[in-house]
């Protein structure tokens, strides 16, 4: 696995420097009247090209848009081409291609562009003029483009050609079977004797732009929360540098259901981010920070220390107060007492005991509190009850309350002894289970094992079970959910399950039975829309120990086949084609360069394998390898043999890693056995058609087949030059 950054080239915003025509060239064997130059130009979807016949490389190439708006701040027209459309965000929101799907159709975005090539090589006249095309270009599009460039610049003569068939002029080839790919479109088309056979010739609507939407598409479904976005220049970067095609597609999607062998295709592409600043503290600062925390713990001690110190003395004084009362029971009548509590506060004497039995109380635990010793130690006597037992009418009004009051505490009292003695039982049962237990893995440990490996496998189907019902629940669709809807119904008409409810009830009949019978209460079992949680938590205890169960005494069980184990080997092929084989934190979050980085590793093979399955994005075309067998079907043996003998691959979509084995892997089964099938690529894919149309122009020197002089399309125009096939020289697209 790769870590890579992303580093996208940065767009040139000033225009290149002029390039002026050169002012004399050596003379040919046979020279020409017109001494000039042809000038060429490739006329790419992408990049366009312009130079001179004869040179080995083009003076310019720059990005094939322009842009066209008006400013207004300074309420002027702006025109800007090639990389300058960079400019600002308004430049960008209006740049637009002259072509669209291979043809031009945006002829004043064209005309910007001849303006700019002009200008940027000082032409004072225009040469004659060398343009490339689409195969197959519409007679229309070509007839726009003659009079654009006779009667708008004033060529003295114009040729055009197909740029796949110049890049193989370009390496000395006059027989082949080119397969060219571009921008827009991919492009078979079989070469004989030096001329190309376009009625032979097969288009494939894919190319790098198509390829490039694909990644893009593909990375936002798979990072939905990406934390920036992902340009389309961005996607085009991944598709031409980290795509490869497959030799096999389908046994290395098999391949990759296996964690490694997709960590093994896995490239990471890290994003810039700006990592968030730390505040790092030395370490006398921390130290100094926690002796405050330490005097701040010790402050607020000291203070609650007072404050409980206060809050005894307090209630030592309400005592003592409460005991001075007390004392006048035994002087006074038990009239004036019972007034002189009342002057007091207290409805009455038992709630004047009740009062010092609290106070006393707490007085009590804040001593024991001071001095540190345990309420709880030595035995609690059991509480008691002494009104419980005393029939209601031997008690006053007050003690009545006292009895309602104990009764009550009495039955939380029975209560917890139950719980503790069902505690109990339930303790001498597990040991007695256990016991048991033991006893028969001792006396017949593989019937014990067998026993265990069956309750094992028992309670997963158990579970899953449950996972499958809660799954068909989420399915309103599903019969359990519409069962349970049914269910409902029933409920809502109060009726019984499985009863139409129909009929109304009577006045006065309230009561329909319902609860009458045990089974009656089921229903809420059925209704419910999942498993009990209590129940569900007994099995994953249950199962749990059962696994412990068998990791101890089983040999054949090990760790991968606990059910975590194996719910983890599910999840892991996920977690890989997202993650790859990046270090996850315990608490299952990423780091922020992590969230940073895009993990190519299906789509490294998925985007370019859509050039021979186009089906994989929505395309109801054949793939390139059956277009290929359709353009050999028009030919004989020996021309077949001309035509495999030297595939040519040329244009800059071709330069996929990997594309000349898996061409040659399919096509291979559709050559016969003993035919030859070579394939070769353009030594460089991008500029040997320009490269190429600089040699035949330096050798035809703007003369002959193929060329259309001003004098010509001025006599017979546009139209009747189509005709009658002017412009299908060598090269010529159709």
């Amino acid at each position: 696995m790769s870590i890579q950054m992303l580093e996208l080239p940065t767009p040139h915003i000033i225009p290149d420097p002029l390039h002026p025509a050169p002012s004399s060239v050596p003379a040919p064997a046979s020279p020409p009247e017109d001494r000039s130059l042809p000038l060429v130009i490739d006329n790419g979807s992408t990049t366009l090209r312009a130079g001179f016949a004869g040179q080995a490389d083009p003076l310019l190439a720059c990005r094939n848009e322009g842009a066209r708006y008006r400013d207004r701040k300074y309420n002027r027209n702006i025109v800007l081409y090639g990389e300058a459309v960079e400019a600002d965000a308004t430049s960008r929101a209006q740049a637009r291609s002259p072509f669209e799907a291979g043809v031009v159709t945006f002829w004043d975005t064209m005309e910007n562009g001849l303006d700019w090539t002009f200008l940027r090589l000082g032409l004072d006249s225009t040469p004659p003029i060398l343009l490339s095309e689409a195969p197959c270009n519409p007679a229309y599009s070509r007839s726009l483009m003659s009079e654009l460039l006779f009667e708008g610049y004033s060529t003295p003569a114009v040729s055009y050609g197909v740029d796949s068939l110049f890049s193989l002029y370009n390496a000395g080839h006059d027989d082949g079977l080119v397969i060219s790919s571009g921008t827009s479109s991919t492009h078979v088309i079989p070469v004989l004797n030096g001329r190309g056979i376009f009625s032979a010739a097969k288009r494939l609507p894919w190319g790098g732009q198509q390829a490039a939407d694909l990644m893009l598409k593909l990375v936002q479904l798979k990072y939905p929360g990406f934390p920036t976005k992902v340009t389309p220049a961005q996607a085009t970067f991944l598709q031409q540098n980290h795509t490869t095609f497959s030799e096999d597609y389908q046994s290395d999607i098999r391949a990759l259901s296996a964690p490694k062998e997709m960590i093994r295709l896995d490239e990471v592409i890290q994003f810039p981010f700006v990592p968030p600043v730390s505040d790092e503290k030395s370490a006398e600062e921390l130290e100094r920070i926690a002796e405050k925390k330490r005097e701040s713990a010790r402050r607020l001690q000291e203070q609650a220390a007072k404050q409980r110190l206060e809050k005894l003395v307090q209630k030592e004084q309400e005592l003592n107060w409460l005991m001075q009362v007390k004392e006048f029971k035994a002087k006074e009548k038990k009239a004036d007492y019972i007034k002189r509590l009342e002057a007091e506060g207290f409805e009455s004497e038992k709630d004047f005991e009740d009062m010092i039995t609290r106070t006393e109380r707490s007085v009590q635990r804040a001593r024991n509190k001071e001095l540190g010793v345990d309420e709880n130690e030595g035995k609690q006597e059991p509480p008691s009850f002494p009104l419980v037992d005393i029939p209601d009418h031997q008690l006053n009004e007050e003690d009545l309350k006292e009895k309602r009051k104990q009764r009550l505490l009495k039955a939380g009292y029975d209560a917890r002894n139950r719980a503790k003695a069902e505690k109990e039982r339930e303790r001498l049962r597990q040991e007695a289970a256990a016991q048991k237990d033991l006893q028969e893995r001792l006396s017949n440990p593989q019937a014990w094992l067998d026993k265990q490996r069956a309750d094992y496998a028992a309670l997963l189907v158990k579970l899953k079970e449950k996972e499958r019902r809660r799954a068909q629940l989420s399915d309103r669709k599903s019969a359990a959910a519409q069962a349970r809807m049914k269910n409902i119904a029933d409920l809502a008409a109060e009726g019984r399950p499985g009863e139409r409810s129909g009929k109304r009830k009577r006045k006065g009949d309230d009561d329909d039975g319902f609860g009458a019978n045990d089974d009656d209460w089921a229903v809420y079992r059925e209704i419910q829309g999942g498993a009990d949680s209590d129940e569900e938590e007994d099995d994953e205890a249950a199962l749990t120990n059962l696994e412990a169960r068998l990791l101890e005494h089983d040999p054949t069980f090990t760790t991968s086949d606990t059910r975590d184990a194996r719910m983890r080997q599910q999840h892991q092929l996920v977690t890989t084609f997202l993650q790859g084989a990046t270090p996850i934190g315990e608490d299952g979050t990423l780091t922020m360069e992590q969230s940073y980085q895009l993990h190519l590793n299906v789509e490294r093979i998925r985007v370019p394998e859509v050039m021979f399955q186009p089906s994989i994005a929505g395309l109801d075309n054949a793939g390139l390898a059956e277009l290929v067998g359709h353009v050999l079907k028009n030919f004989n043996a020996s021309e077949r043999n001309c035509l495999t003998g030297n595939v040519f691959l040329t244009g800059g979509h071709t330069l996929t890693h990997n594309l000349s084995k898996r061409l040659h892997s399919s096509l291979l089964p559709l050559t016969p056995i003993g035919s030859p099938l070579v394939i070769r690529q353009a030594a460089d894919p991008k500029m040997d058609a320009w490269r190429g149309m600089s040699k035949w122009a330096s050798e035809s020197r703007g003369q002959g087949e193929g060329w259309v002089t001003k004098a010509m399309y001025d006599e017979e125009g546009a139209e009747r030059l189509e005709k009658r096939g002017a412009w299908r020289g060598r090269f010529g697209g159709w």
